[in-house]
């Protein structure tokens, strides 16, 4: 059994990057959920994606994910999907 969420991005609302990972408000978009039957889904939808969610430890969790493509691009902070550029400054000591 396959269950769908339709989610919505807050693209640019409270944005923070973690190890340059942007992450952004997710949250459930329940009218686009009730207007998209399974037929339009499966028709439609051509690439899978998982959300990563930011939690910091000692803090409340803010709805706050990052969202990974099955083709390795990325979700922008500009609402695009494109492929993630590599940064060394996250290995420097």
């Amino acid at each position: 059994m396959l269950g769908l969420i339709a989610m919505r991005a807050d693209i640019g609302v409270d944005k923070e990057f973690e190890s340059e990972v942007y992450f952004c408000i997710l949250t459930e978009d329940v009218e686009l959920a009730a207007f998209s039957n399974k037929y339009y889904i499966h028709n439609n939808v051509k690439i899978g994606a998982i959300m990563l969610p930011l939690k910091k430890a000692n803090e409340e969790f803010e709805m706050q994910y990052s969202v990974i493509y099955s083709d390795w691009d990325i979700l922008w902070p500009n609402g695009k999907k494109d492929i993630p550029e590599i940064t060394y400054d996250i290995f420097e000591t």
